[in-house]
């Protein structure tokens, strides 16, 4: 057997060489054994938002989640959400091959082993006296619920997330995490590595050359000065003492790289919008009811982050979901996902294409320039060039990843 510490050299040696402040080397993208470590090190080892509770409301229902080479059944147990590998314990088929529907029992379609919803085997045909049910049960994946926002971890001792709790509940009593529903869900596959899709929406200076409607509407996409300068208009405009200001204001920039040892990192603060601009929409104006404890607009919008790929955007009236995960070491799809009130009515309380019109446009710019991206980090005369100021941001997120790589 060939040794890995060939291999193993390579990646510490790319780590040793990264130079502050640049973005990363040719290899971080195109290395088989760099990708292949990213799987233990990051995917396996991470939260990473699955789904919503909305999209399995009664016993029974369930839907895959799936990236790379891993396929992970969500379901809606008797005794709530669960989590299972769908690697059947005999000798690894698939158990569902649909992408979402409602089953009173996990069925494998090869040898017909039989599993409850909670993942314990129930039925295995023709099988040893001395077989032990009890000992093949369905591999469990850790399950941690924000809301109804479903979260996933494969590692076998999870990142601990109370200091996300600790920190947040009023943010998510708030905005009402409790009392949403998922609206709409749209993929976008893209032909790049994982790294650049993430790269890019950790910094807005891409955002005014190449996204005009989201600019129109987001101060942040000005320079750090005409943003501080709306930042200090928004935050004068509303009133100090109120309860619901000081939670949407809080600034808990816990990014990934700052996270205590052993606890996830996660991130929330709260942005302008351009005065008069209420909401993401092609008018900036409402486009469904306000979410939560929410009693008006106030021309801002949050932004929470938990773990290194998933992603949320919290206007007053909707909040956007963004996931990123590979499907190869070239490619990978951009998950989005609109959520409002549970009590909106489509066609009645909010019209689907005015709420999905900004983010549906910008992911698809974002998915030109992220394959650009890809085509010139490909070439042998792409050099990593230096960051910008508005890359702050980035640089926390290669920070963590350059640590997480390492195994620190």
């Amino acid at each position: 057997m060939q040794s890995s510490e060939p291999q193993h050299a390579a990646i510490a040696e790319l780590l040793a060489n990264y130079k502050s402040g640049h973005a990363l080397e040719r290899d971080f993208y195109k290395s088989p054994e760099v990708y292949a470590a990213e799987q233990t090190a990051i995917f396996q080892k991470h939260w990473i938002f699955a789904g919503h509770t909305s999209q399995i409301p009664n016993v029974g229902d369930y839907f895959l989640f799936e990236f790379d080479v891993e396929s992970i059944i969500i379901i809606h147990a008797e005794d709530g959400i669960k989590a299972h590998m769908n690697v059947c314990r005999h000798r690894g088929s698939h158990i569902c091959l649909k992408k979402h529907g409602t089953v009173k029992a996990l069925v494998c379609p090869y040898h017909a082993w039989t599993y409850d919803l909670d993942g314990s085997l129930t039925g295995a045909r023709q099988m040893p006296a001395d077989f032990n049910k009890s000992e093949n049960s369905l591999h469990s994946v850790h399950v941690a619920l924000v809301g109804g926002l479903i979260f996933v971890s494969m590692a076998e001792e999870p990142l601990s997330l109370a200091p996300m709790y600790e920190s947040l509940t009023d943010v998510f009593d708030l905005f009402g995490f409790e009392t949403m529903k998922l609206a709409h869900h749209q993929s976008y596959s893209i032909n790049a590595n994982w790294k650049l899709a993430v790269e890019n929406y950790q910094e807005c200076y891409h955002c005014a050359p190449a996204h005009p409607e989201f600019a129109q509407i987001h101060a942040m996409a000005a320079s750090p000065a005409k943003f501080q300068a709306n930042k200090e208009r928004y935050a004068a405009s509303l009133k100090a003492d109120s309860t619901e200001t000081k939670t949407k204001l809080k600034e808990l920039n816990a990014y990934f790289d700052l996270a205590e040892p052993g606890t996830e990192g996660f991130q929330y603060g709260r942005n302008p919008l351009y005065e008069g601009a209420l909401t993401g929409s092609v008018d900036a104006q409402p486009v469904a009811p306000l979410l939560g404890q929410l009693t008006g607009y106030d021309g801002g919008a949050s932004e929470f982050m938990l773990g290194p790929l998933s992603f949320f955007l919290i206007y007053d009236d909707h909040m956007l979901g963004y996931r990123f995960t590979p499907t190869g070491q070239d490619t990978c799809v951009g998950d989005l996902y609109w959520f409002v009130r549970e009590d909106a009515e489509d066609g009645k309380d909010f019209d689907k294409t005015a709420l999905t019109w900004l983010w549906d446009i910008t992911i698809k710019a974002d998915e030109e320039i992220i394959v650009n991206n890809q085509k010139g980090v490909n070439s042998h005369a792409y050099k990593p060039g230096p960051l910008s100021k508005m890359e702050y941001f980035e640089q926390h997120f290669l920070n963590w990843y350059l640590r997480a790589l390492g195994g620190e």
